[in-house]
């Protein structure tokens, strides 16, 4: 992988546990196994380690049809691409309790199918992010699998990308956390519950950004053993 095994269990930690990586499996038994939605109206029907049915809809066949369709539920493919493209809702998670995706189909799907094509979007998003090491180039690519890229009508995020680009353009590791942290002015939007486990996620991946080694204005930055 071109990113910290740091980075990779950040990512699987904040979609399923809050943070907390060593809950990730225990969590993901208990309450993530049915297809599930967040509860804001940016998200679709998730399954897997944060797979959004609302915005994998070029993915879901590649990713995902031969796995559900060795399941238990032999129409469970069908009936979770009905929800491809489309907003989530309680009562999609309803009409889906029946459907269970075990955690070893969901780490292949994440570690093999997608983690690699984030890993690539975050190098074309902020270029030059490689050049600064597998923690920062981490840390984006949390920040891409949790928000996505496109920034237009959004002003506060395209501002805080754009002083992303700005460091990564000057090699200022400290510029780059406090861009990733420039996003909580742009998930003000959420809801308070939401905004908070936002804000807190932010602050992880500007903390794996500065655990990277540099020398800045004459300044060694040492690394912040503490992601959390």
């Amino acid at each position: 992988m071109d990113i910290s095994q740091e980075a990779i269990d950040l990512i699987i930690a904040w979609e399923v546990a809050g943070g907390e990586r060593e809950l990730a499996r225990s969590l993901y038994d208990r309450r993530y196994t049915h297809p599930h939605w967040p509860g804001n109206e940016a998200s679709g029907l998730t399954i897997g380690i944060g797979y959004d049915l609302r915005h994998q809809t070029n993915n879901f066949e590649g990713d995902w049809k031969m796995r559900l369709s060795a399941l238990p539920v032999p129409d469970a493919y069908d009936r979770l691409r009905a929800y491809l493209g489309v907003g989530g809702s309680r009562a999609a998670e309803r009409a889906t309790r029946d459907i269970s995706i075990p955690w070893d189909d969901a780490m292949i799907v994440f570690r093999i199918r997608r983690l690699p094509s984030y890993i690539d979007l975050a190098k074309s998003a902020f270029p030059g992010v490689d050049t600064l090491g597998p923690h920062a180039w981490g840390a984006l690519t949390s920040l891409v699998y949790n928000c996505g890229t496109k920034t237009k009508d959004k002003p506060l995020k395209k501002k805080a990308y754009d002083s992303i680009r700005a460091a990564i353009a000057g090699n200022r590791i400290r510029g780059v956390a406090d861009g990733i942290r420039e996003m909580k002015a742009f998930h003000t939007a959420a809801t308070p519950e939401v905004a908070r486990g936002l804000h807190r996620r932010r602050d992880a991946e500007a903390a794996l950004v500065m655990r990277t080694w540099i020398l800045e204005a004459g300044e060694v930055v040492k690394p912040n053993l503490s992601v959390a």
